[in-house]
């Protein structure tokens, strides 16, 4: 016990020296604190409208308390589990396609070793990343509308035209490539910086052993950037149940709604363009929170069982 208290006294004692002598640091650190205590903790005090029958007039204090009834109502609603479906099946296609691409193209673009064309290729990929979906969506409709490209070359050719943007048989396959060709290029920074620090020397000993560039790609680079994707992994699994709402705002429409609808969009169109289902649009809101972070804690203890360096923390 006396150890124990010993060894606290100590380390405070240790953090006040390292504030005394680093204090400049520590006061350069203070604005960074106080954006996240007043832009992203202090609102989630609202989150309490979700256990309660929030109107304006009451206002968040004023409200009725309702415990868990938004939550019972949104768990027995059919339509919110087809959004849920939704939602789990666009986010799995996404990741399935978009976290491996990046990797592949960092793989890629380190083998070019032309500098100059190696960095038109990287500005090429990374600048769809800067562009709006708003105006992504408009060179897909110019390619893919009813009367755009892609029909009139089929037209031309004898086939019938299809409505690529007004079908759920495509959306799915449109929704994933759109955002594949958006983020694939900026995605792939991080695994070149990851794959600059990787040994030549390493390659060197694996050419001698007799490995060809496959197995150097296999058995050198993977292993050494295994920590940096375990990360992004993570990062990744913790965005899964979001699904872009920007992108679906851009894409949906009557007559994909039925397989376009996710979650994100749904506590918008419920919470703003519904009357007075604040409450409900946040008690949603508070499970798919809460659900992500789930997944996260999850995926980080699997990533840290797989490998010791990797996980967020």
């Amino acid at each position: 016990m006396t150890h124990g208290i010993r060894c606290k006294r100590q380390r405070i004692s240790v953090f006040i020296s390292n504030m005394r002598k680093y204090w400049v640091l520590y006061v350069l650190f203070v604005p960074v604190v106080a954006y996240y205590v007043l832009f992203h903790y202090k609102p989630m005090i609202g989150v309490i409208i979700a256990f309660k029958n929030y109107n304006f007039v009451d206002g968040i204090l004023g409200s009725e308390w309702v415990g868990l009834r938004h939550f019972v109502r949104f768990m027995g609603n059919g339509e919110f589990w087809r959004i849920f479906r939704n939602t789990v099946q666009l986010a799995a296609l996404r990741i399935l396609v978009t976290f491996p691409a990046p990797i592949l193209l960092a793989l890629m673009f380190n083998e070019v070793r032309s500098q100059r064309y190696k960095r038109v290729l990287q500005t090429i990929s990374y600048l769809p990343h800067f562009v709006s979906f708003v105006i992504v969506y408009a060179v897909l409709y110019n390619f893919f509308s009813y009367d755009g490209f892609v029909n009139s070359m089929r037209a031309a050719m004898g086939l019938d035209r299809v409505l690529f943007l007004g079908s759920t048989n495509y959306y799915r396959g449109m929704f994933v490539g759109m955002a594949l060709w958006k983020e694939v290029g900026w995605g792939a920074i991080i695994y070149l910086a990851a794959l600059s620090r990787v040994s030549p020397e390493l390659y060197e000993a694996a050419e001698i052993d007799g490995a060809n560039k496959l197995r150097q790609v296999w058995h050198v680079t993977l292993p050494c950037i295994r920590p940096i994707i375990s990360i992004q992994f993570v990062r990744t699994m913790g965005s899964i149940m979001e699904v872009s709402f920007d992108q679906t705002l851009v894409m949906n429409n009557t007559m994909v709604a039925e397989v376009a609808d996710v979650l994100s969009y749904y506590i918008y169109k419920i919470g703003l363009l519904s009357t007075n289902q604040f409450s409900y649009a946040t008690a949603m809101g508070l499970f798919n929170s809460l659900l992500s972070l789930a997944i996260v804690v999850i995926t980080n203890r699997g990533a840290k069982m797989i490998d010791e360096e990797g996980g967020l923390w």
